[in-house]
């Protein structure tokens, strides 16, 4: 059973016609046609439409930014270098710690107690791969993925990796991960998958892979200035040539 509420549910989805059918509308000869768009009528002194919900969130946007930029010290704003010193402890205790992961399992469909439905459950723990997890659990590895994503996702990593690897997967993997100098019991590489211990080593390759990320960035935009600026440079020479050229013709 669903409960709707519908206060408010014409403001908020009252979508106005534009004034020239609304006045078409009041221009016609029904009666009542002509009932139904009084808004229509070119006699009002004021054709101003209301204000929809668009136009009072646009205004509304509008004044808080005003606000924002105002130089008046009552307003709050947010200032995102002055954050509590507490903050950063937060950020470092999950890496300090041992997560663990809770699937949530619907015993059965009506939300009733003391009823399961074995289908469903086996349909659940299959789809969420919870057998799987168990096993790699069991042998001590927190993640796993397969050789090719994960060659593709940190080989910027590695310079031997980076832009292009020729050989396989594995061995690309193998490769990547001997230069990032993880310790051995760390890993483990299966048929097809790469297996990592600790959670730790997943968020330290993460945290090496934001930072080259940001370095790659900057190294195009730097190549794209380069490129831009140069690519003007000879514009403007061959435009100076030409006047010139012109210049001592016509002199």
């Amino acid at each position: 059973q669903v409960t709707y509420n519908v206060t408010g549910f014409i403001e908020k989805n009252n979508d106005l016609l534009f004034r020239d059918l609304s006045q078409a509308m009041w221009a016609a000869r029904h009666t009542l046609l002509r009932s139904l768009f009084p808004e229509g009528d070119p006699q009002k002194v004021s054709l101003k439409l209301p204000p929809t919900a668009g136009f009072q969130f646009k205004s509304s946007v509008a004044m808080l930014m005003k606000n924002l930029y105002s130089k008046n010290p009552n307003y709050i704003r947010y200032r995102p270098r002055q954050r509590p010193p507490e903050w950063g402890g937060l950020c470092e205790t999950p890496s300090q710690t041992t997560t663990a992961l809770c699937r949530c399992i619907k015993p059965n469909d009506s939300k009733a107690a003391m009823v399961f439905t074995p289908e469903l459950v086996l349909a659940q723990v299959r789809y969420l791969g919870l057998m799987e997890n168990v096993r790699v659990r069991r042998a001590g590895y927190a993640f796993r993925q397969l050789y090719g994503p994960f060659l593709q996702r940190y080989k910027m990593l590695n310079p031997r990796t980076w832009p292009r690897w020729d050989g396989g997967d594995r061995e690309g993997a193998e490769v990547l991960l001997a230069g990032l100098a993880f310790p051995a019991e760390e890993l483990a590489f299966g048929h097809t998958k790469i297996f990592i211990r600790s959670p730790r080593t997943l968020f330290d390759l993460e945290r090496r892979r934001q930072e080259r990320v940001a370095q790659l960035a900057t190294l195009i935009q730097k190549m794209f200035r380069g490129w831009r600026c140069r690519t003007q440079y000879q514009l403007m020479r061959k435009s100076q040539i030409l006047i010139s050229a012109w210049f001592r013709g016509h002199r």
